[in-house]
This record gives C-alpha cells, structure tokens and sequence, in this order.
C-alpha cells in the first residue's frame, strides 16, 4: 500500500491559525479538531492496520510564518510483517517558518516479531521556529520478540545541520549492549527547539535517560521497560524547562 497525508497551515491577519490543505487516505487520516488557543490542532487517526512491510506511508507538514500547529495520533502503530519480508517505509517530513510553531506527539510505534521499519523525519526549521516532536518505539508485544527497524532524524535550522542521528535496531546482538539499550522494550524521544533555548544537562540514574544539549535545542531520550516509566523518565528529564516553553 501507498499513501500519503499533507497538511498546511497558515496565520490569519486576526491571528489564529489556519488549516488551508489538509490530504490524506488510510491508514494515515488526519482530522481537524477544536483548538483551545489561536494554533490549529489536528489529529492524526489510524484508520486502517499497520503499516505492513511492503507499505510506503508518507507525511508532509508546513505550518508558514507565525503559525501554530498541534499535531496528535491517536492510536498506536502496530508494524506487522508481510509473507514476503518486505521492508515498511514510513517517512515524516516537516517545514516550520519565521516565528512559527509545530508541537507533535505520537503515540507508541511497536515493532511487532519480524516487522523490518524504515523510517525517517526530515525537519527544516526558520532561525526563530519553535518546534516539539515526541515519540516512542516498543520493541515487540508482550512475551514476543522485537521486530527491526533503522529510524532516521535529519533537522535543520537557518539551513544548516541541527541534528543528524540514526537508530540502528536490527540485531539484538549489538543493541541489546549494556552501554545501549540493555534490557529495556521502549524507547521514548522528545526533540526540542526553540530561540534561546537553554536546556540543563541532566541524566538518570543508571543510564536509563539523558538531555543531549544542541545549540539552543535539545533531544531528550529515555528507556525503560514500558511505556509508562519512559513518560515518567521523560517527564523528569525535562522538569522545570520544557514546560516553560510550552507555557
């Protein structure tokens, strides 16, 4: 299967955001929603299973200058192999002009026993945008194996390199390393911008998390056995700071 979603918004002279495309097709459904502030909010719905390997999903945002946008799913995603080993390709990229703002939180991507993910987020970022993109991996249901995958982050700001990262989880072998992601099942990120952003370094005890410090950004990761307790880590790695910028 091949689909693809696109959604723009842009500021209106009396200063509330506007949805002007909005395009999608399952499984990648996106639905407006009632904002409680002058951005737009958006959701996005996984109205059909998946993505299976063989799938190519794509999905592309632009929120213009001044502009705000929240963007939500609202179910997990569930990466399930084909009969024939196929890779699924899932490829999420986003532009954010002068002054504008982009906050995403996806729910859980769980990599089901033999599942093989491609996936990549390509971010280009105006000098003063502000962006906060959250999401986790589950590796594998309860009592299964883990699937695969090789997740990619590509963010720039101003046009220059801002983050340049890949997570490699093909072979247990090597990921399952003390020094990586040891026994943990998920693995929870928040990649945070924003103009004179000024975040601490902190890290959690017995290396289940860390705030990684990026010129006036941050990419927050953290580990644990499951979805809450990576919340939870999460939460504390950006106590006192990220909800300033949220506020």
């Amino acid at each position: 299967m091949r689909a693809d979603a696109a959604l723009t918004v842009l500021a209106a002279p009396d200063g509330r955001s506007v949805v002007t495309v909005q395009r999608s097709r399952p499984p990648l459904t996106l639905r407006r929603i009632r904002a409680t502030g002058p951005g737009a909010q958006v959701c996005l719905v996984g109205s059909a299973g998946g993505p299976l390997g063989g799938d190519e999903l794509s999905l592309t945002l632009e929120v213009g200058p001044g502009a705000a946008l929240r963007l939500r799913s609202t179910s997990a995603q569930l990466v399930q192999p084909d009969l024939d080993g196929q890779a699924a390709s899932v490829r999420m990229c986003a532009t954010v002009g002068p002054g504008a703002v982009l906050e995403v939180g996806l729910e859980p991507t769980v990599l089901a026993a033999g599942c093989l993910l491609h996936a990549s987020t390509e971010i280009e970022l105006a000098a003063d945008a502000t962006l906060c993109w959250r999401e986790t991996t589950v590796l594998g249901r309860h009592a299964e194996p883990a699937g695969r995958a090789v997740q990619r982050w590509r963010v720039r700001r101003a046009g220059r390199p801002l983050l340049r990262t890949t997570t490699t989880l093909l072979d247990p072998a090597g990921y399952r390393s003390p020094a990586l992601l040891g026994e943990a099942r998920v693995l929870a990120t928040v990649l945070v911008a924003a103009p004179g952003l000024t975040p601490p370094e902190r890290v959690l005890s017995g290396g289940r998390g860390a705030v990684h410090v990026l010129p006036e950004a941050a990419l927050v990761s953290a580990l644990a056995a499951d979805t809450v307790a990576a919340a939870a880590g999460l939460a504390e790695l950006t106590e006192g700071w990220l909800d300033k910028l949220s506020g």
